[in-house]
């Protein structure tokens, strides 16, 4: 597994050298939730869609450092992983839910059914995702990570501090985070909330990676991103759980089974329902003086 090993990073070093080391680290852990997988262990998953996620958000964060193609194929590679990984984990979070809702008022015989059907697709859905991450399409991506981690082909302006360059890329996240917040409305669609929650994201891993350098300053911000993030993930969690009960109601009414209709109906209520406090929370406290 890859690791770094180099000096200690300072306000002065070069910024290329901070691209490297985000490669190294995100490689290594991208390779630990892989041996996660092939051990059964729990969330592992998740763990690879993750890794996934922060490496595309990191190649983002310093893609106007970076040199050649190899950027973009690595970033379309670890988007087509971190997919495959996904509906697995979507059905856990959704069965979760499901559980965690369900009260005295609904059918308990229902509630089995869906839970049972959710776990069916959950199991078929992990499978398959187990399957594309041990394949020879993935072994070829960490490959390739580790290959351009030691050596990523970088512009001339890499050579520059990070002290100078690392606030820039820092703000410019802030600031396309916040032109989209700033938009957001208690009526506003769903998937306009889901699109800021994976900007608040951005600003996540993007402060995570600078922190190495920014410290504390860098750390606020990660902090503060989080805690969207958090709020915004759980909105998008009860989205896609109505989604996906709406589409079991569907199927039930098309077999006549109107009494299971009825029960997956109230239950995606019960989810769209969810979303108004975590709206009004969120809104709350990004517009906080």
């Amino acid at each position: 597994m890859v690791t770094w090993v180099g000096e200690p990073l300072t306000g002065e070093t070069p910024v290329g050298t901070l691209v490297a080391v985000a490669l190294v680290k995100g490689t290594g852990r991208l390779q630990g939730a892989i041996e996660m997988l092939e051990k059964g262990e729990d969330d592992a998953i998740h763990q690879v869609r993750v890794s996934c996620r922060r490496l595309r958000s990191d190649l983002r964060l310093f893609r106007k450092l970076l040199a050649g193609d190899w950027a973009g194929e690595l970033r379309a590679d670890l988007a087509a992983l971190a997919a495959a990984c996904g509906e697995a984990r979507d059905l856990e979070v959704i069965a979760a839910l499901v559980q965690e809702t369900a009260t005295s008022e609904d059918d308990p015989e229902h509630v089995a059914t869906i839970l049972s059907t959710l776990t069916v697709g959950l199991e078929r859905a992990a499978a398959r995702s187990a399957e594309v991450v041990a394949s020879e399409r993935t072994v070829q991506l960490v490959k390739d990570l580790e290959a351009i981690a030691e050596t990523p082909e970088l512009k001339q302006k890499a050579s520059r501090p990070c002290s100078e360059v690392l606030p820039q890329l820092l703000e410019s996240a802030r600031h396309t985070f916040s032109g989209a917040a700033d938009q957001l409305k208690p009526w506003t669609e769903d998937d306009d909330w889901h699109e800021v929650r994976l900007l608040a994201k951005r600003v996540r891993y993007a402060a995570d990676t600078s922190a190495a350098v920014l410290g504390e300053e860098a750390k606020e911000v990660a902090t503060q991103a989080a805690k969207f993030q958090e709020l915004l993930g759980q909105h998008q969690d009860h989205c896609a759980a109505a989604d996906a009960l709406k589409g079991l109601a569907n199927a039930a009414a098309e077999q006549g089974d109107a009494e299971l209709c009825f029960t997956l109906g109230r239950l995606t209520e019960r989810h769209r329902a969810a979303r108004k406090p975590l709206r009004e929370e969120f809104l709350s406290l990004y517009h906080r003086p």
